[in-house]
């Protein structure tokens, strides 16, 4: 895999070892030595991830994309490797590649344009499916995109708000999320489903839900298909027991935002609770 780099960087076979780095030094510019830093460090995140957890290949192809993303290695506006680069540096078959980064295009981190290529999102407006509604900035408007999640899954039988959309079920699975953004934001969002209509869910490697738009994945894995939402919109001051769970801020307002999302039939799919200090953004619909 990596000989196969160091070839598309004028290194022969031969040059792997020790001479590697005296070559690069000697006759590499500094944009290929940072294009070798990127291959390196997807291969290398690829190798840990893979591991260390028991996700999905597409999952784990993700998640090192994801990581050298968020460690500014790959920069806001830069070119990734192609979908044919990227299955060799990461080991996995072409399908397995364009899932992933469908994955992260869903979620707004990437940008894919036929004859451009796949880059790093920058400015751009974001997708539709991406969320219900958007988190944008107060100062400019421009969209917040995601930089870290983390996920839990959990089978409750207490009932509560999501019960009265979602009705009166044995057991419920809950997926709460810590989801930092863009300008150092912090939402808590929490997402309720009738466990007899996602059996499985609960016993997931959670990492398949890390980076990723938790809707789409209900769809493909689940059968359960959203074709339309509700959302309410209201300011509230947090329970300490919330702003701990979430790590959130400890002051002020918050928004406190309701998403019932329903099928083609208005059969309930999930109901959605999500939390943002209301001094963080806005909120675009």
């Amino acid at each position: 895999m990596l000989s196969y780099w160091l070839s598309q960087f004028g290194l022969g076979k031969s040059d792997i070892g020790d001479h590697v780095v005296e070559t690069i030094v000697k006759t590499d510019t500094s944009t290929k030595n940072t294009k070798l830093d990127l291959v390196r460090d997807l291969a290398d995140q690829m190798d840990i991830i893979r591991r260390t957890s028991r996700c999905t290949k597409r999952t784990a192809a993700r998640i090192a994309i994801m990581n050298v993303i968020r460690s500014g290695i790959a920069k806001p506006g830069e070119l990734l490797p192609s979908e044919i680069e990227l299955t060799k540096t990461l080991g996995v078959s072409l399908g397995t590649v364009q899932i992933a980064l469908r994955g992260l295009q869903d979620i707004g981190t990437i940008v894919r344009r036929r004859g451009d290529g796949t880059r790093v999102a920058a400015i751009e407006p974001l997708s539709k499916s991406i969320w219900h509604f958007r988190f944008v900035s107060r100062e400019d408007g421009t969209p917040l995109r995601f930089t870290d999640q983390k996920v839990s899954i959990d089978r409750i039988s207490t009932h509560g708000v999501w019960s009265d959309y979602l009705g009166t079920c044995a057991q419920y699975v809950r997926i709460s999320r810590l989801i930092s953004m863009q300008n150092d934001v912090r939402v808590g969002a929490e997402m309720f489903l009738d466990a007899g209509a996602a059996k499985g869910l609960v016993n997931i490697d959670v990492s398949e839900l890390t980076h990723l738009n938790v809707r789409p994945y209900l769809e493909e894995t689940f059968g359960l298909v959203t074709t339309g939402s509700s959302h309410l919109v209201k300011t509230t001051s947090l329970s300490e027991e919330i702003i701990r769970n979430f790590n959130l801020a400890s002051k002020g307002e918050f928004y406190e935002i309701h998403a019932k999302a329903f099928s083609g039939t208005q059969h309930p799919i999930y109901f959605q609770r999500i939390y943002v200090a209301i001094n963080d953004c806005a909120l675009s619909f």
